[in-house]
């Protein structure tokens, strides 16, 4: 069974997390930044954004389920939420 991360709701099979920021720009920043992450590490969220908030939800497709890579994924993004 996963250990859902501090701050995150979900299962072994998805987490999910909204993020809230004071504008538009500053949520679409962090899809930014966190996308180019993601386009590293190959590993894609399902997302969101409208105006200040961007929704996320992690799961590994092929595996049907969250695993270390959505774990190091939802760690990255609450790190760049907090900067």
């Amino acid at each position: 069974m996963t250990t859902v991360p501090e701050g995150w709701s979900g299962d072994e099979k998805r987490i999910a997390k909204v993020f809230h920021f004071r504008t538009f720009a500053q949520a679409l920043g962090f899809m930014v930044e966190v996308g180019l992450y993601c386009e590293r590490e190959n590993h894609h969220p399902e997302w969101k954004n409208v105006y200040n908030k961007v929704w996320v939800e992690l799961t590994t497709h092929d595996a049907g389920k969250v695993t270390p890579k959505d774990l190091a994924l939802a760690a990255h993004l609450d790190k760049v939420f907090a900067r």
